[in-house]
């Protein structure tokens, strides 16, 4: 909803104007037999959403949940009834307004509201929007609103004490009858806080004359892209004859001026026009972020020429005008279809990264901090966030920001890894919900594809449940995957009838023959880390059409782990402090075993633990994004068209895939990903020719071959002609064994350059390309090394050589032999933003990385594999 509020005099002046007052100043206590005899607490904030959580630790009711172990201590909260107030005032002109009611953006979850002690609003689902008409019941001065919040997790296992279990992975089986966030009842890498309160904002609104709601500019742009035809729609209430004008104003600045009349009673209206050569929304690195303004003005019928003092109404909103589609069509010389995204007539190859909420208590968030979180995608050279379906549909901030900066989203309806019902009520309550968070997500470009589930078909292959993929009934509430009928018929006909121009796709992962598809539709591979725990130099062989799930987990930075582990007895590996904020599944056996596996460890103190989780982690996600955008070969031949890293963040401190954690702090991984994920960027793979089958057969006891293959992915729209140098280097001396220099190279736009295919090497090489432009300037660097870097012989690290040069704002680094993994730090108490990180470094190459807050006078501590 885009409504602006028209300030109001407290002395009535003919009819008034729309006005809207936001609710704040909360108070709480536990609702339960003796709530008359429970204080209230006033909020120590004065903000228009709060939750229970969060005002128990600001009242030190409760220790923080986010350290040490004091998860434990609070799980009570959850089992208990909460009950919130607000006091407010209505002024004449409020009061005896024609119009009064009260918008609830969001209640979490179980919520009965009263005004002046009459009950006014009962919901059950934490996605609905309401808006209660409370003429009669508000009252001139002061009014009290008061909430009560059940217990979700009570009141989930009633429902489920009536209806049946319903299996789930993940948090307590309850949740599926639930529509809360999923995640609040704990995941693999989440706590289990469940929270409750008003999340979201409540405004008074009241008017005597019009209304505006739910205002949309859909563009329909031709498919040359040369118009776009602008249907601006909108509801409204207008208990006289009114004229609606709006103004559409273009990125460049012309306008033109529409208007249409509503009669006295009329509950909607649309304006029309043709956009001749529209001025487009871009992706990121793929054109501008430019937007139209369309603002609507209400008049009485005959005074639309009046002052402004006669506008009755007024909504603004902007609009950023793009064509979208989801591409899934046959491939040249490869089996299924693709599944890329076109945005204006361009492929646009997707590295990007899936989203969870930033925190455990969604009320803590800022505009600012969403602005931070897609800074940090952008940062990372990613163009798509998905919002995962275990979470929520995200705050307004969000969307704006990925609107502002280019970055594209994949938004999920709220199922997540587990078996839904899909009785009528459920069904009806999804419908609503889904109707509700579309009509206020669709007015933001960034969203490119709305998916109906996480995972909740791949639980029905684990299951064995119903699924007759040639079953197209469109009703399969009467099988064992009720939830069907949600995915494939009641939320696509939500998508095509509020957001026309969004593609719909029923699941994640969704296609093919079943959901480990390659071929067809989107696949999570997790492989590497679940299932068959694939080694992850394998990644080659493990792309698909469009891979939107995969990673490996690290423990987060030191600064980072002795935030949340107070007592310093308790920081090393395996402690009971660091085991509970690792949610995994076996996650101390698998993540040890990925370890040892790969990395040589001269120790397992914390740094060298944190320190190898880390490097494993970057050279897992390198693997994987080099391997996906090697398959996006040109016109036909999308054989991946694009890849999402699990995940970008964390909502609470602890031990997971994240690229950042919970305080901020990058890993070397999101380094890693930054690298490979650049618009333009070369890139080594290295192949072993005899691989080994066993330690006790023959093949195994053959010396290993291998060879390099070296290309230039380019994911701009441009064409370049460049130089690429690859070197080979002997690991332990640093001499050079082989140079060669491809000159003049044409890499071609919007794909994939092979440039070298078979060169030999064997293990004790690792081999350097760099990329540089006609003026000799480095455009990218690549980095191969043998495989497992636990077999690699090192030279002493006395001999290596590596100087750090400190710069203001920047730092050279030069060394004597080829370097892996090579992380800098500063000093605990200095906030250093670096460019670059857990580099590889080789002799005779200056690396130059910014350091945002480093000053020459600061040291620079220095840590690299084999040190």
């Amino acid at each position: 909803m885009a409504v602006i509020a028209i300030p109001q005099s407290d002395k009535v002046q003919g009819p008034q104007a729309f006005a809207s007052q936001t609710l704040s100043g909360w108070r709480w206590r536990r609702h339960d037999k003796q709530q008359e005899q429970n204080e209230w607490t006033p909020c120590k904030h004065d903000k228009p959403t709060t939750e229970i959580f969060t005002d128990l630790i600001d009242a030190g009711r409760i220790p923080d949940p986010f350290l040490d172990e004091n998860e434990k201590l609070v799980q009570w909260v959850g089992e208990a009834d909460w009950e919130y107030e607000c006091s407010f005032k209505a002024t004449a002109n409020t009061a005896s307004a024609a119009r009064q009611g009260l918008v609830f953006d969001g209640l979490d979850t179980f919520a009965a509201v009263y005004l002046n002690d009459k009950l006014i609003l009962e919901s059950n689902n934490m996605f609905h929007t309401h808006r209660v008409d409370v003429q009669g019941t508000l009252r001139e001065g002061a009014n009290n609103l008061c909430i009560v919040f059940r217990s979700a997790l009570n009141e989930g296992k009633a429902i489920e004490a009536k209806l049946g279990q319903l299996k789930c992975f993940n948090g307590d089986s309850s949740r599926v009858h639930v529509r809360k966030a999923q995640y609040h009842y704990g995941w693999d890498w989440g706590p289990t806080f469940l929270t409750c309160g008003p999340y979201r904002e409540i405004r008074l609104e009241t008017y005597d004359a019009a209304a505006l709601y739910d205002v949309f500019a859909d563009a329909v742009v031709s498919d040359d892209l040369q118009e776009a035809k602008l249907d601006i729609s909108f509801a409204a209430d207008v208990p006289k004859d009114v004229v609606v004008q709006a103004t559409v104003t273009s990125p460049s600045g012309w306008s033109i001026l529409l208007s249409t009349s509503l009669p006295a009673g009329a509950t909607s209206g649309s304006l029309s026009t043709i956009l001749v050569q529209p001025e487009l929304w871009c992706p990121m690195n793929h054109g501008p972020q430019v937007f139209y303004t369309v603002k609507l003005e209400v008049f009485a019928a005959g005074e639309e020429s009046s002052s402004s003092s006669a506008v009755l109404a007024t909504s603004t909103t902007r609009v950023g005008i793009r064509r979208v589609r989801l591409v899934q069509e046959p491939l040249l010389d490869a089996p299924g279809t693709s599944f890329y995204f076109e945005v204006n007539n361009e492929a646009v190859y997707i590295s990007g990264s899936n989203w969870i909420p930033r925190h455990s208590f969604l009320t803590t968030l800022t505009d600012d901090d969403y602005r931070q979180s897609v800074d940090e995608c952008v940062a990372s050279n990613q163009n798509m966030l998905r919002v995962w379906g275990g979470g929520l549909y995200e705050h307004d901030a969000f969307y704006d920001q990925c609107d502002e900066r280019g970055v594209l989203v994949w938004q999920d309806f709220m199922f997540a890894c587990g078996v839904y019902p899909c009785h009528d009520s459920f069904d009806q309550s999804v419908k609503r919900e889904a109707e509700d968070q579309v009509r206020r997500m669709r007015r933001f470009c960034s969203i490119v594809l709305y998916a109906g589930n996480n995972e909740d078909y791949q639980v029905a292959e684990q299951l064995s449940l119903d699924w007759d993929q040639n079953d197209n009934s469109g009703d399969w509430t009467v099988t064992n995957f009720p939830a069907r009928t949600l995915y494939e018929r009641t939320l696509p006909q939500v998508v095509t009838t509020f957001s026309p121009q969004v593609p719909y796709h029923p699941g994640s992962p969704w296609g093919g023959v079943n959901t480990e598809d390659a071929t067809m539709g989107d696949i999570h591979m997790w492989n590497i880390w679940h299932g068959t725990q694939e080694p992850y130099q394998n990644w080659p062989k493990l792309t698909g059409r469009f891979v939107s799930e995969f990673g490996m987990m690290s423990f987060p930075p030191r600064r980072s782990v002795e935030k949340y582990v107070t007592d310093p007895t308790q920081r090393y590996p395996q402690s009971s402090v660091l085991d509970l904020h690792n949610k995994a599944d076996g996650g101390e056996r698998r993540l040890g075993s990925y370890i040892l596996e790969n990395i040589r460890l001269k120790s397992v103190d914390l740094d060298s633990w944190i320190y190898a989780s880390q490097l494993m982690q970057a050279e897992c996600l390198s693997a994987a994004v080099r391997s996906c955008r090697r398959q996006w070969k040109g016109r036909r031949r999308e054989y991946c068209g694009g890849q999402l890293v699990w995940q970008i963040n964390d909502c609470w401190p602890v031990s997971s895939w994240a690229l950042i954690d919970f305080y901020g702090e990058r890993k070397l991984a999101f380094y890693a990903v930054k690298r490979h994920s650049a618009p333009l960027v070369v890139d080594i793979g290295r192949t072993y020719v005899a691989v080994e089958e066993g330690k006790n057969t023959l093949e195994a006891l053959k010396p290993r071959r291998s060879h390099i293959d070296v290309w230039v992915a380019n994911a701009s729209l441009s064409q370049h002609v460049a130089d690429i140098t690859v070197t080979l280097f002997d690991i332990v001396s640093g001499a050079v064994v082989l140079t060669n220099t491809l000159k003049g190279e044409t890499l071609t736009a919007n794909e994939t350059t092979e440039l070298l295919r078979g060169l030999a090497v064997d293990n004790k090489m690792a081999v350097q390309a760099v990329l540089r432009d006609a003026s000799g300037t480095v455009l990218s660097r690549a980095s191969d090394w043998p495989q497992p870097l636990k077999h690699v012989s090192l030279a002493s690290p006395k001999d290596s050589g590596v100087k750090v040069i400190v710069f203001d704002g920047r730092v050279e680094i030069t060394t004597n032999l080829p370097i892996k993994g090579l992380e800098l730090s500063a000093s605990p108490d200095k906030k250093v933003t670096w460019s670059d990180n857990g580099v590889d470094v080789y002799p005779g190459d200056v690396y130059s990385i910014d350091a945002d807050g480093l000053s020459r006078t600061d040291t620079v501590d220095v840590r690299y594999y084999g040190m």
